[in-house]
């Protein structure tokens, strides 16, 4: 090639990049009207400097995306943001990481075009289409509790022997305990309008995961759950959903799902599923077997929550626990330390309804904050009760200037910010 040649053609790709018309100089038109390579050539490059700018243009959504994914991560961090500029260099790096890395970039950052994104779309379509389903279940610290779910429905079946049976269109709990074939009824009203079961909250999340744009899928490899090969997905959104999804790699169903803080501040492990399992109805039955004793039935009112709950509830529960105040507030404590309080309260030569009573009056309290459309904290873990120094637990209603801030003697009072003290 000729020296005029190279210098006409490095120009040729300046002035496409930078929009400039090669008309502005004579000499470069002069030049491709006489030399018919490079005419060739300027014609070739500008078509594919179009079909980049195309290609990039239609890449921009996930582009954003992807440098938005990036900011946050690199915000977590404390590294300056990185902007991604549209030119020459945009086009030639999405070119790159397209035909070359975007399944290491694209994975880092949560959007996966590997087979993994396919994988989630196939295990959650598991998940939401199916009806009947039995499992195990262990809530944060508590015990494995052997579960038969349908749509409206719940058998919860304890080692102790002892089965709960919800039945939430009825708004009624059947319990079962065998070791004295004695059955009570509990009522409920003012229930939230939340899924019926933890089953069915799993669904409701999952549905949540699949229709909000921001979700995002990981890699979590592969290991060996009960002799099963299985792969593992990271699914989260924000910081509000946070699951991890191991499945067999032959089908695609779920093995083990791991749901971060999925009731309050605890954890909620599935396991050993069964999916569109032939379920009797019998199973779910109200009806008392015969030979059993029919204790008082209960009414497990949830409506009509006052602070006063959170501190009768609170008081209940130091009263078990050697008058030390739980180490986090949530729906499953109760379920952690079910032993400790069923042993204090058989100690206390309590009856079965006045066992149900104080648990109410326990979940009373924990609804209470669960009801809370407010950030809410809590540091009471250890606190001994009497301790009118110290906050336990505090939260700004809306419109308010001050906090309502819960001390370990359980009075409460208003408190400017400024006044807090500041708990890690």
């Amino acid at each position: 090639m000729k020296i005029i040649c190279e210098n006409i053609r490095e120009k040729l790709a300046v002035f496409i990049n930078d929009r400039i018309d090669p008309k502005e100089d004579n000499a470069l038109i002069e030049h491709l009207d006489q030399c018919t390579e490079c005419n060739k050539y300027y014609h070739e490059l500008k078509t594919d400097d179009q079909v980049l700018s195309d290609f990039a243009n239609s890449m921009q959504p996930i582009l954003a995306r992807i440098e938005t994914n990036i900011n946050k991560e690199l915000e977590t961090k404390k590294i300056r943001t990185i902007s991604i500029q549209k030119n020459i260099i945009l086009k030639i790096a999405v070119a790159a990481v397209i035909l070359i890395g975007v399944t290491i970039t694209l994975n880092q950052f949560g959007i996966i075009l590997d087979g993994t994104s396919a994988a989630w779309e196939k295990v959650s379509q598991i998940i939401l289409e199916t009806k009947t389903i039995t499992f195990n279940v262990v809530i944060g610290k508590g015990p494995s509790v052997f579960c038969t779910a349908s749509e409206k429905k719940l058998k919860q079946e304890l080692s102790s022997g002892v089965e709960a049976i919800f039945d939430y269109d009825k708004r009624k709990i059947l319990v079962l305990n065998p070791n004295d074939q004695t059955a009570m009824n509990i009522e409920l009203s003012g229930l939230p309008i939340l899924p019926s079961n933890l089953f069915a909250n799993f669904k409701s999340t999952i549905e949540i995961l699949k229709e909000y744009p921001d979700t995002i899928v990981k890699r979590l490899g592969k290991k060996d759950i009960n002799n099963k090969e299985t792969a593992g997905i990271h699914v989260c959104l924000d910081q509000s959903i946070d699951i991890k999804i191991w499945y067999d790699t032959k089908d695609n169903i779920p093995v083990l799902v791991i749901a971060e803080k999925m009731i309050g501040q605890t954890n909620v492990v599935f396991s050993d599923f069964n999916f569109d399992v032939i379920v009797d109805e019998s199973v779910f039955s109200l009806d008392i077997p015969e030979n059993y004793t029919e204790l008082e039935s209960v009414k497990m009112d949830l409506k009509n929550l006052t602070e006063q709950d959170l501190i009768e509830g609170l008081r209940t529960w130091v009263s078990l626990m050697e008058n030390r105040f739980p180490e986090k507030l949530d729906l499953a404590i109760i379920r952690e330390h079910s032993k400790v309080i069923e042993q204090t309260l058989n100690e206390k030569g309590m009856s079965d309804v006045e066992k149900s009573l104080i648990v109410i009056k326990i979940m009373r309290a924990l609804m209470f904050i669960d009801q809370l459309t407010v950030k809410w904290y809590y540091f009471g873990d250890n606190v001994k009760l009497g301790d009118a120094n110290t906050a336990i637990f505090w939260y700004q209603p809306e419109m308010s200037k001050t906090y309502r801030v819960l001390y370990g003697d359980l009075h409460i009072a208003d408190v400017y910010p400024e006044h807090l003290s500041k708990r890690p």
